[in-house]
């Protein structure tokens, strides 16, 4: 699909489209298929509404808080680097939110209130994207293939404390499964207190993003043309870096870790409607939600009554296509 052939409306009503498409899949389809017309019957029994009400909704709408989270702090991400590999997952941005959030499960801080969890992740994510930016101002790293092994350097450590501490949990039968969960990846067992808990975080990350774009538009021109344009460059990436991580450390705190969504959403929505910002903003949440419900809903159906944990199956799609941006932009670069 070019992007030329098709106005912006029209591929926004199609994003629009394919994500109601996947949401009444997501709420159809499970360990068994129950439709949601069926509310609207009298006699329907009560199991079936308590499945459809109680357990598919808010896991759906959970993933869509997720996936709209993700994969605008992508774009974020990509917008503040210039570069469309810096996803929060290969920058390192999401291990600084999954060691802060393991710590709080560790020292069972979650116990002190349902924000102490996101709060930590919050915590990880802010100082990770903090010393990422300081090292991308300094001359020793400014190759954009530095700062991508920095980032694959810093989650290599931040994994490795992370399962520290979690082997040190395995005893304990309350906290080990739990934290092996979630550092995995799951929607399973979501209820509408995870999604009220990600509701207004992510509401207003995603509103004061959209004050951002144009000042990212401007920045993709370069630092240089962005301060003669007025850009007050510090407080833009204060602005970003702080969205980025309010976006990541939220959505980690209700379905733990999900690698590459914040890769693979924004680039797809790049391609379909170019590099606006403004433009990306809506089409990168949409196509976000969507990837994210046929992921989860791939990973509760394909060996069901069983499921697989949906970290782990959107980085087993995600990581080659990683492999394959980071092909595609060294032959663009050597040609």
């Amino acid at each position: 699909m070019k992007r030329d052939h098709f106005s912006y409306s029209t591929i926004l009503s199609i994003c629009t489209f394919a994500f109601v498409f996947a949401f009444l899949l997501a709420w159809t389809f499970g360990g068994a298929a129950l439709y949601p017309w069926q509310l609207f019957d009298s006699d329907v029994p009560e199991i079936t509404k308590h499945i459809l009400i109680s357990i598919r909704l808010p896991r759906i709408a959970c993933a869509c808080l997720v996936g709209a989270a993700l994969s605008v702090a992508g774009m974020l991400s990509q917008g503040l680097f210039r570069n469309p590999l810096a996803s929060p997952s290969v920058i390192g941005i999401e291990s600084g939110g999954s060691f802060g959030a393991i710590l709080a499960f560790y020292f069972g801080l979650g116990a002190y209130g349902m924000w102490t969890l996101p709060m930590f992740a919050f915590v990880g994510c802010l100082l990770i994207t903090l010393l990422i930016l300081s090292l991308a101002r300094s001359s020793r790293f400014a190759a954009v293939e530095d700062l991508l092994l920095i980032g694959f350097a810093l989650s290599a450590i931040l994994s490795a404390a992370s399962s520290f501490f979690l082997s040190l949990s395995l005893g304990d039968f309350e906290k080990g499964p739990a934290m092996m969960n979630w550092l995995l990846g799951t929607l399973a067992g979501r209820t509408w207190d995870h999604f009220l808990l990600g509701l207004i975080p992510i509401g207003l990350g995603l509103v004061a993003s959209h004050f951002v774009g144009y000042q990212l538009n401007i920045l993709s021109l370069g630092s240089d043309v962005a301060q003669t344009l007025g850009v007050k460059l510090k407080r833009l990436r204060l602005q970003t870096i702080t969205l980025s991580s309010l976006l990541v450390a939220t959505s980690i705190s209700i379905g733990g870790i999900m690698p590459f969504l914040g890769l693979v959403a924004p680039h797809i929505s790049r391609l379909l409607v170019g590099p606006d910002h403004k433009k990306l903003l809506a089409v990168s949440a949409l196509n976000g939600m969507t990837l994210l419900l046929l992921a989860d809903l791939v990973a509760r159906t394909i060996i069901a009554p069983s499921e697989l944990q949906v970290g782990v199956l959107i980085a087993m799609v995600g990581s080659p296509f990683f492999l394959f941006m980071l092909y595609h932009q060294r032959r663009s670069f050597s040609s």
